[in-house]
């Protein structure tokens, strides 16, 4: 499939937020709150050229295969950053919306331009929280050296321009207030549309 292609669903939703700010914790419970209300929900479980590690649940890939497959058109999108190769395959967003199911879908702030263009009705999540906060938590999870971490520091405090979000969340420390104020944005939005 072309990744030029224009995909009309509002199932998906991209949540973004600096490194640290908890994106994959609230997805992940977001979605567990969505199920137990009946709402058919999962994550995207994203194509990264680094060995996954308990933090992450991911789908490694060489640099190699990444770029031929790349080249092939069978992301819906990729993105390089912190040295790394992200990609999101098409077979499990194309399920997704065949299924009528909620997908979210943790992306790069840098590729919500291009992502809005590919799929123009998703939902924007921006994922927000202290920096303190985001630096205690990278330092918790032991992935990065100094370098690394300092790369993600530095990072974290550039402004990215993203499209305007459809819901920001403060992330800051109760993650079951965090996780209801996203599931009931979703199960809300999903009941307009498809209840």
């Amino acid at each position: 499939m072309n990744s030029q292609i224009i995909i009309d669903t509002d199932l998906l939703v991209f949540v973004v937020g600096t490194s640290g700010s908890g994106k994959d914790s609230v997805m992940r419970e977001a979605v567990s709150y969505l199920n137990s209300q009946s709402i058919p929900a999962s994550t995207l479980k994203r194509v990264i050229t680094r060995t996954p590690d308990k933090n992450e649940d991911s789908i490694f890939m060489t640099v190699d295969d990444f770029l031929n497959r790349k080249k092939n058109n069978e992301f819906a999108l990729s993105w390089h950053i912190y040295d790394n190769w992200y990609g999101c395959g098409w077979p499990p967003i194309k399920n997704a919306i065949n299924q009528r199911q909620i997908l979210l879908i943790n992306v790069s702030r840098s590729i919500m331009f291009k992502a809005r263009k590919v799929f123009p009705n998703c939902l924007i999540i921006l994922v927000t929280v202290p920096v303190e906060i985001a630096e205690s938590r990278i330092k918790r999870r032991g992935r990065e050296d100094e370098k690394e971490l300092q790369t993600r520091m530095s990072r974290m405090k550039s402004k990215i321009e993203i499209p305007s979000p459809n819901l920001t969340l403060k992330n800051t420390g109760n993650l079951n207030k965090t996780v209801e104020e996203l599931g009931n944005f979703l199960k809300n939005h999903y009941l307009s549309r498809w209840g």
